[in-house]
C-alpha cells in the first residue's frame, strides 16, 4: 500500500491552508463536529458557525449518496455544493464538468465525501486524505488516504470495495474521475469502534 503524502506536510502547514478568518482552521470545526461538541468559541464564532453548518450539510447530502448508491436524492449535487462553499472555499478548488459556467468543488469537500464512502465500508474507518487534479487528464483526480482495519476483516478486500465506491461517487454523482486511491494502513482495532487520527 502506498505511502500518504500527507505524512510530509507539518500540521501547521496544513490548517494553514484551511483557516477561518477568526484564526481557527476548518479541521477544527469538522473534529468538534464528529466528536458532538461545540466549543465555547465555536459556539459564538459566526466563522465557525457558518463553517459547521456548511459541514454539516456536506456531512448529511454524502451520508445520502452512500445510503443509496443507485438513484441519488434529488438534487443532490446542488445541495453538495451549496455546502462546499463560503468559509470551505480556502482549500484549492476542483473544476467541475459544467455548461453553465466555471463551478468549482474545494479539494477539502472531496476529501469529506471520500472519507464518509470509505468509512461506510465495513471494516475500515478512514482518516487522513489528499486530493489533486490528475495532471493533464480533464476532471480527473488523484487521492491518498489513511485507514484503520477492524481484524479480522480482509483488508485487500475492503481497500478493493472502498476504492470501488470512492470511483463511483465521484464519477456517478459528482462528475469527476477517480484515477487512483492510495491507501495507507495506520492502525489496526479489535473491538468497538477505532480512534480517528487528527486531520
Amino acid at each position: 500500500m502506498a505511502m500518504n503524502p500527507n505524512s510530509a506536510r507539518t500540521d501547521g502547514a496544513r490548517t494553514r491552508r484551511h483557516a477561518l478568518p477568526c484564526g481557527r482552521s476548518v479541521e477544527q470545526v469538522w473534529q468538534e463536529l464528529e466528536a458532538g461538541q461545540v466549543s465555547a468559541h465555536g459556539a459564538d464564532c459566526p466563522h465557525c458557525s457558518t463553517a459547521r453548518a456548511s459541514l454539516e450539510q456536506l456531512a448529511e447530502a454524502t451520508r445520502q449518496l452512500v445510503a443509496d448508491p443507485l438513484e441519488p436524492p434529488p438534487r443532490l449535487l446542488d445541495r453538495i455544493m451549496g455546502a462546499v462553499r463560503a468559509e470551505l472555499t480556502t482549500a484549492d478548488p476542483i473544476p467541475l464538468p459544467s455548461e453553465s459556467g466555471q463551478v468549482d468543488i474545494s479539494t477539502h469537500a472531496l476529501a469529506a465525501v471520500l472519507r464518509y464512502v470509505v468509512d461506510s465500508v465495513d471494516g475500515l474507518r478512514a482518516h487522513r486524505c489528499r486530493i489533486e487534479l490528475a495532471p493533464d487528464v480533464a476532471h480527473t483526480v488523484r487521492a491518498w488516504m489513511s485507514v484503520s482495519l477492524h481484524y479480522p476483516t480482509d483488508g485487500i478486500a475492503a481497500v478493493e470495495e472502498a476504492r470501488r465506491r470512492a470511483r463511483a461517487a465521484l464519477s456517478e454523482r459528482i462528475g469527476l474521475r477517480l484515477e487512483s486511491l492510495d491507501v495507507e494502513l495506520t492502525d489496526v482495532w479489535l473491538n468497538g469502534p477505532s480512534e480517528p487520527e487528527p486531520s
